[in-house]
């Protein structure tokens, strides 16, 4: 395990007190199959009900085990794999707690291959309780997925984040949050939209409502980066070191920040005499 990898636990030893959140046990569907999380308010577990993909996990089987800080879950999730010589094994990351799914990232070893997203994607979604009868135990069925808006909608979409974008570049914020906005309804699966919503408030310092934005960003896509990055600078704007440091990890690890971009970004100006800080800045060197 590298050293980059075990930073992604550090925030815990900065403080910060675990939450409890009784909302967070049930079950849920994901790319493992359907599973069961408990926890105390503080540590979480998830054991496998019915498996699904390429894992060949069985029916009670542990694959997530996991803290919980203010609003999501680090620790590790339990995961198949091609590629390498680890058939599976357990990769660290973090998923943000959302009140019907999981949504984050996690790590797998240079060389491997995992049944996630490209970009180490992953998610949680609630479910209904399974119920199964005697016998051995179904498959598990993913979520349906809301139908493609259609394909003018989509283009229109696209072309409203194009004028969002060039918007924000001329540091227009309330006609790029319109265009972002309009973007999110007509094509409510593009991350990009909830983003630019999300930098619009940000450039008018309305951190909560920015940090909300990206948090829909990534349950659309637990694969988009720069919504994890972008959290991390406003968690460090307002003074949260542990979840600033947090996030900004697993940017870093998924190849979504740099050193250098890292190093000169002022909103993490806050970080900078971190050990943690300082150490990831060198990892990534």
């Amino acid at each position: 395990m590298t050293a980059l990898l075990r930073l992604l636990l550090l925030p815990l030893l900065l403080g910060g007190a675990a939450r409890a959140n009784p909302t967070l046990d049930g079950e849920y569907d994901s790319p493992i199959g359907r599973v069961r999380i408990e926890g105390d308010g503080t540590t979480f577990r998830a054991t496998l009900l019915i498996p699904a993909g390429p894992c060949k996990f069985t029916k009670g089987e542990q694959v997530l085990r996991a803290t919980l800080l203010d609003d999501s879950l680090a620790g590790e999730v339990r995961l198949c794999q091609t590629g390498c010589d680890a058939a599976e094994a357990w990769a660290r990351g973090v998923l943000l707690v959302a009140p019907t799914r999981l949504s984050g990232a996690v790590h797998v070893a240079a060389g491997c291959r995992a049944h996630i997203g490209r970009n180490g994607g992953l998610a949680f979604t609630r479910a209904a309780p399974a119920r199964v009868a005697g016998g051995a135990a179904p498959r598990a069925r993913p979520a349906a997925a809301p139908p493609p808006p259609a394909a003018s909608a989509t283009e229109r979409a696209r072309a409203a984040l194009r004028d969002g974008a060039a918007w924000l570049g001329e540091g227009n914020f309330e006609k790029a949050r319109s265009r972002f906005e309009e973007a999110v309804t007509l094509d409510p699966r593009l991350p990009e939209a909830y983003n630019g919503v999300g930098v619009t408030w940000r450039m008018r310092s309305n951190f909560p409502v920015a940090l909300a934005w990206y948090k829909k960003a990534l349950a659309v896509d637990p694969d988009f980066g720069d919504a994890y990055y972008n959290m991390a600078c406003v968690y460090a704007l307002t003074g949260q070191p542990a979840l600033a440091l947090r996030y900004l990890q697993i940017a870093a690890v998924n190849g979504y920040a740099t050193a250098e971009g890292i190093g000169e970004d002022p909103d993490l100006a806050s970080l900078r005499e971190l050990k943690a800080y300082q150490a990831l800045v060198s990892a990534r060197m």
